[in-house]
């Protein structure tokens, strides 16, 4: 796998009931990354990889498996050209990069994400 999924985000209707769940179930220890209601949790030594917990702005549940590209743009253009769609277009996330959300032919979701050398982002503040 060239392209691996490099995060993973859990979008709740009901975020304050999914981290307790997800702490209490798991052991996970979710804390606030880019805003207070984006949190994450790290994976920590053990394999796997951080996973971000936000409220769903639509109400609707889902898990996003985001998978690290390239380049966003080429990478949009060839989902649209095997079938797939772009459904959220690419926006900027100031010190991680950029992002989109796309669907493939059946419609699962898959969210995009390029870190941007240039945006003043370390790499100790990436997800892994």
């Amino acid at each position: 796998m060239t392209q691996p999924v490099s995060y993973v985000e859990i979008n709740s209707p009901n975020l304050t009931r999914s981290v307790a769940f997800m702490s209490a179930v798991f052991g996970w220890q979710p804390q606030p990354f880019s805003a207070a209601d984006h949190l994450v949790a790290p994976h920590g030594d053990a394999p796997g990889v951080d996973t971000g917990l936000l409220g769903s702005l639509d109400g609707q549940p889902r898990c996003i498996p985001v998978i690290r590209v390239p380049d966003l743009a080429a990478a949009a253009t060839s989902v649209t050209d095997h079938g797939g769609a772009v459904v959220v277009a690419p926006f900027t996330m100031p010190g991680m990069g950029s992002r989109c959300y796309v669907t493939d032919p059946a419609g699962v979701l898959i969210g995009l994400h390029h870190y941007d050398v240039d945006d003043g982002g370390s790499a100790a503040d990436r997800p892994r």
